[in-house]
């Protein structure tokens, strides 16, 4: 009977706690729900994310908004999750977006590589070397990091 009095506040305190800190008591709990896109989830490492927002109905060839100072400083960028994973230099990102729906054609990987060649990240450039042939020629390539707004 002690051992209850005593573990009864405790259990109480622990019930409450809960509850609060996933919002049902009405607010957002502990922490707000972080809304990104998956270009964002790409660039974030986040990739337990990106893979939920696929499952989720997301589209792996949509572009969207990357907010500043994930992949640019000073500016958001405008990219698909790919582009997000190459500027990232997120090997793994882009194997399970390509394992998820993800489409790389010859124009885009035309881009992605020529834009790895800025980044240098080994596993991305073998990634994106194993679908092409010959060097990428990137005389007039414009890249995504290009594109902000």
């Amino acid at each position: 009977m002690q051992r209850l009095i005593i573990a009864a506040p405790c259990v109480g305190l622990a019930v409450l706690s809960a509850w609060w800190s996933i919002g049902l008591l009405g607010g957002t709990g502990l922490w707000p729900p972080d809304e990104v896109t998956l270009s964002e989830a790409i660039a974030t490492r986040n990739n337990a994310e990106a893979l939920r927002l696929i499952r989720q109905g997301a589209d792996p060839n949509r572009a969207s908004r990357v907010r500043d100072g994930l992949l640019i400083d000073g500016s958001d960028v405008v990219v698909t999750p790919v582009e997000a994973a190459v500027v990232a230099q997120r090997a793994d990102g882009l194997r399970m977006l390509l394992a998820n729906g993800a489409v790389v054609d010859d124009g885009e990987l035309q881009v992605l590589r020529c834009l790895e060649r800025q980044r240098h990240d080994s596993g991305v450039r073998e990634l994106l070397d194993a679908r092409a042939s010959a060097e990428p020629d990137c005389h007039d390539v414009r890249l995504p990091t290009d594109r902000t707004r």
